[in-house]
């Protein structure tokens, strides 16, 4: 029979919309920031133009959240994931 260890609270941060909540922080401000530019006005061209700054800031914010950027600036390397090998 096989046996199952639980380890309860390993590297276990919350996450909405796939972003760590700093970054999802930064993402709501974003999103009122792009609401309150408009509601000054509203035309075509703005609506798709802030939708592409949502979609770009969506973008540059995931590549944050794996961490892409804070590899190219450390040597260090660390496990993005933690394998546990217990089938005997």
């Amino acid at each position: 029979m096989k046996t199952y260890k639980v380890f309860k609270n390993l590297n276990k941060q919350p996450y909405i919309l796939g972003l760590r909540l700093p970054l999802f922080y930064l993402y709501v401000f974003l999103w009122v920031i792009v609401v309150f530019l408009l509601s000054a006005w509203i035309t075509l061209f703005n609506l798709i133009f802030f939708s592409f700054i949502l979609v770009f800031g969506y973008g540059v914010l995931k590549k944050l959240n794996s961490g892409v950027f804070l590899d190219i600036l450390s040597n260090e390397r660390f496990p993005n994931s933690i394998i546990n090998d217990n089938y005997k």
